[in-house]
């Protein structure tokens, strides 16, 4: 009987072969990290967007209900009604909100008395009180000015009915009044939201002009960068509209609506613009195309 070797021969990958599975790897994962970038990317730019609906909803919500109780009373020469655009830079150095547009007014807040309407000790029976909203860029946990924990921050004051009798009613000069009693610093004053980098406001004014037709006109409060119609100041006293503190060709009429916009910095955003230089237009309006979001909000007045 005879026996025979067999040889086993175990025979491995060619070079050719690895090269092929390497590429095909490479390219699956460049694959896996191309698509996780783009979610990822996404998921940043959903969450931004969320965030920054959730801050304009608050301040124009706010805003919009103040304003939807607007108070004002006629035959008198008294102030109801203040919004001018800030003359002073808000925001980083070099880099200030385009407008800012600061407000008080009187209404009939449904939360005055801190909410507790109807409270026998709270509320005294009051029924106006002086609101303002204004934008300041500051660290909102401390209110200090130091840029590298400041932020686009909007407040809003409600002075309750009776401080408001005693110092806010009935004065010809609604902006010098609360600045003297109840709108100095920022500090203790209700923070609304964050990231606000631009508040303008237009009114819609309707009036009968000197040939007995009737006319509208929409009223921009702007700062220098001016408009059609712009003013820097507009507020009502009585039965008269002011324009920059002068009587205006419509000051006869009455203000039907007020269109609000916003424009609202990302977190990314917020933290690019002390890095990114914004010297011209161009490059101003490529950075708010990318990081931020703009929103608005048409508020009818009550009509006397």
């Amino acid at each position: 009987m005879t026996f025979s070797k067999t040889r086993i021969v175990k025979k491995g990958f060619t070079l050719v072969e690895l090269l092929v599975a390497m590429a095909i790897t490479v390219i699956l994962v460049s694959l896996v990290v191309v698509i996780t970038g783009n979610a990822l990317d996404a998921w940043r730019g959903a969450r931004n967007e969320i965030r920054a609906a959730r801050q304009a909803k608050i301040m124009l919500d706010s805003l919009g209900r103040d304003l939807e109780s607007l108070v004002i009373r006629s035959n008198n020469n008294f102030e109801w009604l203040n919004v001018k655009s800030e003359i002073r830079d808000i925001g980083p150095e070099g880099k200030p909100s385009p407008n800012a547009a600061s407000f008080i007014f009187l209404t009939g807040a449904s939360d005055r008395y801190d909410g507790n309407v109807g409270d026998s000790l709270e509320d005294k029976g009051g029924d106006i009180s002086a609101v303002g909203y204004k934008l300041e860029f500051l660290d909102p946990i401390f209110s200090s000015p130091d840029e590298r924990y400041s932020t686009f921050v909007l407040y809003r004051n409600l002075v309750n009915p009776d401080q408001t009798f005693q110092g806010l009613l009935a004065v010809e000069d609604l902006d010098e009044a609360y600045s003297g009693s109840a709108g100095g610093s920022a500090q203790g004053k209700n923070f609304m939201c964050e990231n606000i980098y631009e508040i303008s406001v237009v009114f819609s004014v309707e009036f009968v002009d000197t040939s007995g037709d009737l006319q509208s006109v929409k009223v921009p409060v702007l700062g220098a960068s001016g408009g059609v119609n712009a003013v820097s100041e507009f507020s009502i006293k009585g039965d008269i509209i002011k324009a920059d503190g002068q009587d205006a060709r419509y000051s006869k009429g009455r203000v039907v609506s007020v269109d609000l916009s916003i424009t609202v910095l990302s977190d990314t955003g917020m933290r690019l613009i002390r890095q990114v230089p914004l010297d011209d237009p161009q490059k101003q309006a490529k950075f708010l195309s990318e990081n931020s979001y703009n929103y608005s909000k048409t508020v009818l007045l009550p009509q006397p």
